[in-house]
């Protein structure tokens, strides 16, 4: 594994933020991927994210350029 590989993950965590029980889920979200990752949310939207089995991420409205750049 190369260092890139492993520290993209804990840069994309510091831009994410853990969607509430009742906030719905949108395009532009993130769903963890199971390898310490994130990947882009592809499937429907409108639903509570408590609806769903894995937790569901947003980006941040303030995450810092160089953090958003990173990904």
């Amino acid at each position: 594994m190369s260092a890139t590989q492993s520290v993209l993950p804990a840069v994309a965590a510091k831009s994410l933020r853990r969607l509430k029980w009742n906030e719905l889920v949108r395009r532009g979200d993130f769903v963890a991927d199971g390898g310490q990752g994130f990947e882009p949310w592809a499937g429907p939207a409108g639903f509570r994210a408590d609806a769903f089995v894995k937790q569901i991420y947003r980006r941040l409205k303030s995450a810092p350029a160089r953090i958003l750049n990173a990904q």
